[in-house]
């Protein structure tokens, strides 16, 4: 069935503050009526204990000058405007003196008290004006069987109280409205910023990723939703021109050795080539389908390690056992490459991490710094704690390094910065790199070498840094 209803009748705010309204309105109602009881039962006791100290001042006179006594108090304190009403009886009913015609026609409570209407001329008018009154009183009886009444005016108080009433069911109605109505102004404005972000959504479904949700920067719920909102589709759209920038790259650096492939194989397939020929362009036909084989399992790592995949087998682990293994295995090459090689290697370090996966790491920054640091330069592996607290693994070469305004492009799958294609390799080096960095919680950074050398510079300093609070478990 579909809803006519306004789009921020049905939010969860407008029913949250509706609720907190009503809330605040049955406690509104509680709070004031215990304060109205409490001061109608305040003022009933008021009355109620004068008219008893009365009464008791009666049996007083009567005891000690009779009935005659009693007689001239009443007199008296009816004459001399007391606030209290009197009705003397005599034990054959008659009515002896007060300022009262009758008793009243009213049915007594278990205490023996009544309220009653009576008439009374208001101040300052004539006798003949009178208005009607509420009041309250008992009848106590006296020796020899005459009777006392004694009551007092509670007309003003029952007019106090009943403001007081009325006061009650208007501040109860009064919160109530204020709460419908901020109901109201607080759900229009969320569902409006809500409506933003949506529309956004909308937007970004039918395929315009560069809209943005709108801010604020109050700081508040929504405009923290809106910057998730917005960094997410930033990822995204950086994503999406990651997966562009791959094909094109993999269509393009795929290409020659695909194509050489195929005319090594064609040439082995010629019947005028000899034996050792046909052999030899088959055994180029493997090296390249080697080489593509290394592309698609580079591909395929860096997206496991994207995924997640090894983040199980991070354990705590001494590095310095993986700078030994790999100072053993490129001191040799180095040397047949007339570079020098030095290693800093710090004990007593734990870290948290993948040894297969730092290795390899570490292995792909010694690769690319041999393939480009030039004869007679240097090559230096390092493990030390920083002054901060950070343990680095770093690779520094005097080679001509990466300007930095090409070092985030760098770590991107199949960038390369040799334009040329001069130097072998697909460009997924430093992706792998920054794949296990990342799985791993380090940073990779990406700065200047040591300065210029012969000639050559100013090199690299390829280091993944593994911040303090990650360094063990």
């Amino acid at each position: 069935m579909r809803r006519f209803a306004p789009a921020f009748l049905r939010t969860t705010t407008f029913r949250v503050t509706m609720l907190s309204a009503a809330l605040l309105a049955a406690s509104s109602v509680v709070i004031l009526t215990f304060v109205y009881f409490a001061s109608v039962g305040l003022s009933l006791s008021r009355t109620d204990t004068a008219i008893e100290e009365e009464i008791d001042t009666v049996n007083a006179r009567f005891a000690d000058g009779g009935i005659q006594a009693v007689n001239r108090y009443i007199l008296q304190r009816s004459v001399g405007g007391s606030e209290f009403l009197y009705l003397l009886v005599h034990p054959s009913g008659r009515r002896i003196s007060g300022n009262l015609s009758g008793l009243p026609d009213a049915t007594e409570d278990q205490e023996g008290r009544v309220e009653f209407q009576y008439m009374r001329p208001p101040a300052g008018q004539e006798e003949s004006e009178k208005d009607e009154r509420l009041a309250r009183g008992r009848i106590a009886p006296l020796p020899s069987d005459y009777e006392i009444f004694v009551g007092m005016d509670v007309e003003d108080e029952d007019r106090l109280i009943g403001g007081m009433l009325r006061a009650v069911l208007a501040a109860s109605a009064l919160a109530l409205a204020l709460g419908i109505a901020s109901g109201i102004f607080i759900s229009r404005r969320f569902s409006r910023r809500l409506e933003d972000i949506n529309a956004v959504a909308r937007a970004v479904e039918s395929g315009d990723l560069r809209k943005r949700a709108p801010r604020n920067h109050t700081g508040d719920e929504l405009d923290e939703l809106s910057a998730n909102f917005n960094s997410m589709l930033n990822r995204i759209e950086e994503l999406l021109a990651r997966m562009k920038n791959v094909g094109d790259s993999i269509a393009h650096d795929l290409r020659s050795p695909l194509t050489r492939m195929r005319n090594r194989l064609d040439e082995a397939l010629r019947e005028d080539g000899d034996l050792q020929s046909r052999e030899a362009s088959l055994n180029q036909a493997i090296s390249d389908a080697d080489e593509l084989l290394g592309v698609f399992n580079a591909i395929l790592s860096i997206s496991r390690l994207e995924a997640g995949e090894r983040r199980r087998s991070l354990v705590p682990l001494d590095p310095s056992l993986i700078v030994e293994d790999l100072c053993e295995l490129y001191e040799p090459v180095c040397e047949d490459s007339n570079l020098q090689f030095d290693a800093e290697n710090e004990a007593g370090i734990t870290i948290v991490g993948d040894r297969g996966l730092l290795s390899q790491a570490l292995a792909n920054l010694l690769d690319n710094a041999v393939k480009y640091t030039p004869t007679g330069g240097a090559i230096t592996l390092r493990l030390r704690t920083c002054a901060s607290g950070d343990v680095e693994l770093s690779v520094t070469d005097t080679g001509p390094g990466i300007p930095e305004s090409d070092r985030m492009r760098a770590t991107q799958r199949f960038v390369r910065l040799d334009q040329s294609r001069t130097k072998p390799g697909s460009g997924l080096g430093l992706s792998l790199v920054k794949a296990i960095a990342d799985i791993h919680g380090a940073i990779l950074e990406l700065s200047d070498g040591p300065g210029f050398m012969d000639g050559h510079g100013p090199g690299l300093r390829a280091a993944l840094v593994f911040p303090k609070n990650k360094q063990s478990t």
